[in-house]
């Protein structure tokens, strides 16, 4: 079997997509995260909660959706990245993420702040808020409720 031989190629320049994302149905969402607040939707036929928050319920395809706020969960897994990715410059090297299984039963993804990956295990309590980051995007926060030794 013989072996072709390679093509000749050049790398192309970084390309950077923005576009803009409809959010009038959960603009209550997007204005909550600037208050440091989180929702999620539950609807109010079938009681499915859903985060991130869905306008219509794609469990009984209803629209009879309300709002409820997140705030605690309990961790159920972590990583700590040590490469940033492009678009997340801001954050410090070998920053914490988290995924939390909140009081309503939907998990929310976020950065664990203010601690030590050393001092995080799973099933420690968290508070779930959020901030605007330096880039004005904002962030899921994750904090422990309390502090481990």
């Amino acid at each position: 079997m013989s072996k072709t031989p390679e093509q000749p190629s050049i790398k192309s320049r970084t390309l950077t997509l923005t576009h803009d994302i409809p959010i009038s149905r959960t603009k209550i969402y997007w204005d909550s995260l600037k208050e440091g607040k989180v929702y999620a939707t539950k609807c109010k036929n079938c009681s499915q909660t859903y985060y991130p928050p869905q306008p219509d319920c794609p469990n009984c395809l209803t629209s009879n959706m309300e709002w409820i706020q997140i705030s605690e969960g309990t961790i159920e897994t972590f990583t700590q990245a040590h490469l940033k990715p492009q678009g997340f410059t801001h954050y410090e090297q070998n920053y914490i993420i988290a995924i939390a299984k909140t009081l309503e039963g939907v998990n929310v993804i976020g950065w664990l702040e203010e601690t030590d990956i050393k001092n995080v295990k799973v099933g420690m309590p968290v508070e779930i808020t959020a901030k605007i980051m330096p880039d004005g995007f904002p962030t899921i926060i994750l904090k422990l409720k309390q502090t481990y030794t």
